[in-house]
């Protein structure tokens, strides 16, 4: 009895090869999108930590150049301002003619860096240290002062929220009287004429008190309303008016002629003549004396407290003169 087969080539055998090679082929298949796949996702990786080195560095790069922008930006300093010093005398710029009985020119030096700069007053009716002014300028009027008084200013710089230590105080007093340029020459050449130029420190307080004499008689009749003189000299709207015009002077001709011209005045009788103007020492430190008001040649004025000064000075009047002036 024989046995029969099924392993024909029509057979099984080949749907199971047929098999196998789809098998196979799924296999590569998947294989080949994993390897992709797994490829991608290497790829997306290694760009995104490539994106993240850069966004690293530039990070860094910023930062960096901020902090050089911030290092090489220098941190503004300002130092105090310094005044400029008062002139003493005959000058424009710190006599504001006409106006010195109410206001005052104060300057300052420019600061480094300064944008503005903040100035500050005391006295008169400033009883504590009060901004003035905020300003550019380094020149600035300060007007609605009183006369005869004495002011302190400081002032700082300013650039933004920046400020520098205030200066140090500087003092300036307003006039006693008002006075343009030809009242300040004509006090200084009437000085000059009687006394101002005599030789010798022996003279210094003859010179600040005839300066005290010729601008108390025009004050005491222009401001004060007293004094023997207010009656008459309040006729007259000048200083220099009351000088040449008044015939209790000289004229302006009559004191050229004596050579009285105001070329020739010293420095220290413009000194004293700047110091009776606003009642403080200016010539070797003599005090004014804002009591006297005349000065006279006649004997019988001779007892009287505020002689001053005596014309032609008479050698015979040393006794009183040494007296009166101490």
């Amino acid at each position: 009895m024989g046995i029969i087969s099924n392993t024909s080539s029509e057979g099984v055998t080949p749907k199971l090869i047929r098999l196998i090679t789809a098998l196979i082929a799924v296999s590569i298949l998947f294989t080949c999108f994993n390897v992709m796949g797994a490829s991608a996702a290497e790829a997306a990786s290694t760009e995104t930590s490539a994106q993240t080195a850069a966004a690293t560095t530039d990070t860094a790069k910023t930062t960096t150049t901020a902090t050089a922008a911030t290092a090489s930006t220098p941190k503004i300093t300002l130092k105090a301002p310094t005044f400029v010093a008062e002139a003493k005398y005959d000058s424009a710029a710190t006599h504001p003619y006409n106006k010195q009985t109410s206001q005052l020119i104060v300057r300052y030096k420019a600061v480094k860096n300064a944008l503005k700069y903040q100035l500050y007053i005391k006295g008169g009716k400033y009883t504590k240290w009060t901004k003035v002014k905020t300003t550019t300028a380094l020149k600035v009027k300060v007007t609605g002062l009183k006369r005869g008084t004495t002011y302190s200013f400081k002032v700082r710089a300013v650039n933004g929220s920046v400020k520098s230590a205030f200066s140090s105080t500087q003092k300036l007093k307003t006039a006693v009287m008002n006075f343009d340029k030809a009242g300040f020459q004509a006090i200084c050449r009437i000085v000059y004429h009687e006394v101002g130029g005599m030789a010798g420190d022996f003279w210094d307080k003859p010179i600040v008190y005839v300066s005290d004499c010729v601008v108390n008689r025009f004050v005491a009749a222009k401001y004060t309303k007293v004094g023997v003189w207010a009656s008459y000299y309040k006729n007259y709207s000048t200083v220099q008016d009351m000088i040449y015009n008044s015939g209790n002077f000289m004229s302006s001709w009559g004191l050229a002629a004596d050579g009285a011209v105001y070329s020739n005045v010293p420095k220290r009788v413009k000194l004293a003549a700047y110091g009776a103007l606003y009642n403080k020492a200016a010539l070797k430190s003599i005090k004014n004396d804002g009591t006297i008001y005349y000065w006279c040649n006649r004997p019988y004025y001779q007892s009287d407290s505020r002689i001053a000064y005596s014309f032609q000075i008479p050698w015979g009047y040393f006794n009183i003169w040494r007296e009166y002036w101490g």
